[in-house]
């Protein structure tokens, strides 16, 4: 058990009476992580930029949860009055917790990273790129992108042929389960789109350029695991990886 792999997971936020913030996680995380062979570390929810490298010190992956959106200023969009309503709770810190660590393991190359929904588009903006605000707004409805049946595969995704995620999810037509008002818009330079609805073209996964291993899915894997393999595969590569390095001293 002690050599496993740990992976470092983000919490979710949600503001308390009186301003107090607290942190949760889902138990879906976890469990898939354990269930993969990793070891699950909930990472406490701070912005301080010292103990967050201590942290990142001292595990071998990282994966980065759902949650709310991202801070449209981070990444330079402009707030109509049509799309100011769609946006959801937005946490300053967890913002500059999730950025600071992705952009920390990106520059450094030595963990594996795996973003799921929210963590896909933190994935995203933090190597360069934008979202689009809000998917109905934009694309109509021609996809649910937001089904209340979040625990069941609702639409379907194509994958490209060629990447990475293909080669781990074994084939290149999914269908999948779908929670998101939001997705990535520019795709940020050195990552690839490897994934897209079928329905309407929104991106459903990116992929970084390289070696190491960078995914971003905008499904929610950790709801499918226990019963679609394509799922439970994502989680066994982030933790195969994570072995990988820890075995070879490259984190």
């Amino acid at each position: 058990m002690k050599d496993r792999p740990v992976i470092a997971l983000t919490p979710d936020v949600q503001e308390k009476t009186g301003g107090r913030l607290a942190a949760s996680i889902n138990k879906e995380y976890t469990d898939a992580v354990i269930a993969a062979g990793g070891l699950p570390f909930v990472l406490p929810l701070t912005d301080d930029e010292v103990v967050l490298d201590a942290l990142l010190a001292r595990v071998d992956g990282l994966l980065l949860t759902g949650g709310g959106d991202v801070d449209p200023a981070l990444y330079g969009a402009s707030v109509t009055a049509e799309v100011k309503p769609t946006l959801k709770t937005i946490s300053p810190v967890r913002d500059r917790m999730e950025l600071f660590l992705t952009r920390r393991v990106l520059r450094d190359a030595r963990q594996p990273l795996l973003g799921i929904c929210r963590g896909c588009q933190v994935l995203n903006v933090a190597g360069g790129g934008t979202l689009i605000l809000d998917i109905p707004s934009t694309f109509g409805n021609k996809v649910d992108h937001h089904d209340k049946r979040i625990a069941e595969p609702v639409h379907e995704i194509l994958v490209q042929p060629k990447s990475r995620l293909a080669a781990l999810v074994g084939g290149s037509k999914l269908t999948v389960n779908s929670s998101h008002h939001q997705a990535v818009r520019d795709v940020a330079p050195k990552f690839h789109l490897v994934a897209h609805s079928t329905g309407d073209g929104v991106v459903e996964g990116i992929e970084l350029d390289g070696r190491q291993f960078a995914i971003g899915v905008q499904w929610h894997p950790e709801r499918l695991y226990t019963r679609h393999e394509h799922a439970a595969a994502l989680f066994r590569a982030l933790v195969e990886a994570a072995a990988a390095a820890k075995a070879t001293g490259t984190r």
